[in-house]
């Protein structure tokens, strides 16, 4: 198996039990992740040797961030101990028509300890194959950006493959700001996971607001040629409610574009369907033998199942994960 290296911020997550509002509960469930902690202890659960590259307090919220990492697999040496404070995040679960809220307390984080630490890239890198981060970790601030652009360069210096999930947040920055960093951002990257509206409403490409595949595949097309990104994905999702929604996954090869099928589901939880997606893609692109079409298809029952679960990374490993795809395949086929 591969060594994923992961940077970005773990944060607490706490949400009212039982659908309860925010201002009405006294009591949470709390819960630990993050987009780049939750691609590591994902890989890690399809049997990957992975790290996470964060800072975090040492205090005991910062060894319970560290527990749940270990738990999963993911190894913690590479987690700078200093910083006042664990970011936090609260999340009010949607329900039917009431969508899902969310608010961030991550002032003065721990993870802005890495901006000034003399990290040692050679020995960070040492090893690795995939090196991983999201669009939430230069969103942070200027500092943070460059941050990312030195740790994309270093790992790109030495052959590393580099995975970049825009995950926009509009909470966070601008649409002009995320342009500005992503296009710096998108010359390093190997495998990028970006859907149609990133390239239309952030990266200025000519584009409709509604979704097509036939649209996606000549986004894919053109950034392929600008960015010489070799691997793109993305999920189209439609929510009927807050509470049932319908996936399908694509994935371009560098040639052309690949989709799941269509999978219709309730959930208990959305939070981590992306990372567990991204983390599907990755693990397949790894694997020496799948085909494109195994490759998305497992991306996206890794994405469905994560919404049948609570917490922010995925509980199922790759065995579960393909005997899921292989059942909804044959269900379709009935």
């Amino acid at each position: 198996m591969a060594h994923i290296l992961t940077m970005g911020e773990m944060m607490m997550r706490l949400t009212p039990p039982s659908h309860q509002r925010l201002v009405q509960t006294n009591d949470f469930h709390v819960y630990f992740g993050g987009a780049e902690a939750n691609v590591a202890m994902n890989m890690a659960q399809f049997g990957h040797d992975a790290s996470l590259l964060t800072a975090l307090p040492a205090n005991a919220m910062g060894e319970a961030a560290k527990r749940r990492l270990r738990t999963a697999g993911v190894h913690t040496n590479t987690i700078v101990n200093q910083g006042r404070r664990l970011g936090l995040y609260y999340v009010e679960e949607g329900y039917s028509v009431k969508p899902a809220e969310v608010i961030y307390d991550r002032a003065d984080a721990s993870v802005w300890e890495l901006v000034d630490t003399a990290l040692d890239w050679e020995q960070l890198l040492a090893g690795v194959d995939v090196f991983h981060v999201s669009g939430i970790t230069p969103a942070l601030g200027p500092a943070m950006h460059n941050l990312t652009m030195t740790a994309l360069k270093e790992a790109a210096s030495r052959g590393v493959q580099v995975s970049f999930d825009c995950n926009y947040r509009a909470k966070l920055w601008s649409p002009a700001e995320a342009k500005a960093s992503f296009e710096a951002i998108l010359s390093y990257v190997d495998v990028c996971f970006i859907g149609h509206k990133d390239f239309v409403y952030l990266l200025g490409m000519e584009g409709d607001e509604a979704f097509s595949p036939e649209q996606l595949e000549r986004l894919y097309d053109q950034a392929a040629r600008k960015y010489q990104i070799s691997t793109m994905a993305s999920t189209h999702r439609t929510a009927a409610s807050a509470s049932t929604n319908s996936l399908t996954g694509y994935y371009y090869d560098g040639s052309r574009l690949h989709a799941s099928s269509t999978v219709s589901f309730d959930l208990l939880e959305r939070v981590g369907g992306g990372d567990s997606f991204a983390s599907g893609i990755l693990h397949g692109v790894l694997q020496e033998n799948w085909e494109p079409q195994q490759i998305v298809d497992f991306a996206t029952g890794s994405s469905v199942l994560k919404h049948m679960v609570y917490g922010d990374s995925n509980q199922f490993d790759e065995a579960y994960v393909l005997q899921f795809v292989e059942n909804q395949d044959n269900d379709v086929k009935r």
